[in-house]
């Protein structure tokens, strides 16, 4: 059996939607399995790092699934082809959850559909603000309540792209948690909760007045931008000098993304030429939104 998952990059957040809103983009992690293989586990193509089965996210996830069901994985060669890198704030870790759940539903003819799938991916990973959009694509707000997913799909404008900026550093998801406080003041939660209606409306429209304003957050951004070297000199240049109408961290960083209406690549000169000055090196990446979600292809 051979066959390939493609799952989009996510990016979560969005500004004033802390571990609920994520949007989905046409940046890719594929994969292609293949049970034609003498090995319990042949990765190819990905980092060394994550070579051992229990060190690999996407297999050890595959046994996981399959284990639940009382099946065992079966010998697999897994050929990795991927943009997006690790601990970068744009999902790579969803995207391996994602397409390991789904890959075990494959492999085993588990029938599961998408609402199990994302319930399964969402319990592995912990909460859904990426898995959503990766499985789902889109604009997604989504909730667990009494272990369901509860999910809606925003519209979002065609005239909207997006920039990533991406520094050559990784900020692993549990040192971004740590620099969080423990307690928030109800000005802050209230500054935050007010911003989400304004932000989807202008999301919709592609108003950037509505989106400018709806932006803001006063939850996350601040604290983390000090493990993002010359991260908040990078978001205020987007933010405040730039033909970007907002710009916010992705998910727990470090990647900043800078959003625009009508752009035709202006935008990213801008963005390159600042960040070429830079003591870090930046990458920066255009992007739009991905509407289909984590896809599977028999080869």
């Amino acid at each position: 059996m051979r066959f390939k998952i493609s799952v989009p990059a996510t990016s979560a957040n969005v500004g004033p939607g802390f571990d609920v809103m994520g949007l989905a983009f046409d940046l890719y992690n594929r994969f292609v399995f293949d049970t034609d293989c003498a090995e319990r586990f042949r990765p190819e193509g990905c980092l060394p790092e994550f070579a051992e089965p229990a060190h690999n996210l996407l297999y050890s996830t595959i046994e996981r699934v399959l284990a639940q069901h009382g099946r065992l994985a079966p010998n697999l060669r897994i050929t990795f082809d991927t943009d997006l890198p690790v601990c970068s704030g744009l999902g790579s870790s969803s995207t391996c959850v994602v397409a390991g759940v789904m890959a075990a539903n494959a492999l085993a003819g588990l029938a599961m559909d998408t609402e199990q799938i994302l319930r399964t991916a969402t319990t592995i990973e912990g909460h859904p603000d990426n898995v959503a959009p990766a499985t789902l694509g889109g604009f997604v707000a989504a909730v667990v309540e009494d272990g369901l997913v509860y999910w809606h799909r925003y519209p979002i404008s065609d005239r909207l792209s997006f920039y990533a900026l991406m520094p050559d550093v990784r900020v692993p998801t549990e040192a971004a948690r740590a620099a969080l406080p423990k307690t928030y003041t109800l000005t802050d939660c209230i500054y935050n909760l007010s911003r989400v209606p304004i932000l989807l409306e202008g999301l919709e429209r592609a108003d950037a007045r509505l989106i400018r304003a709806g932006m803001k957050d006063r939850i996350h951004q601040e604290y983390r931008l000090q493990l993002i070297p010359q991260g908040a000199e990078v978001l205020r240049y987007a933010a405040e000098e730039t033909d970007a109408v907002a710009a916010y961290i992705s998910g727990a960083g470090p990647t900043i993304v800078a959003v625009a209406i009508d752009d035709d690549d202006a935008l990213g000169k801008q963005l390159r030429a600042f960040v070429s000055g830079l003591d870090v090196e930046w990458t920066v990446r255009k992007m739009h939104v991905h509407r289909q979600g984590a896809q599977l292809r028999l080869l």
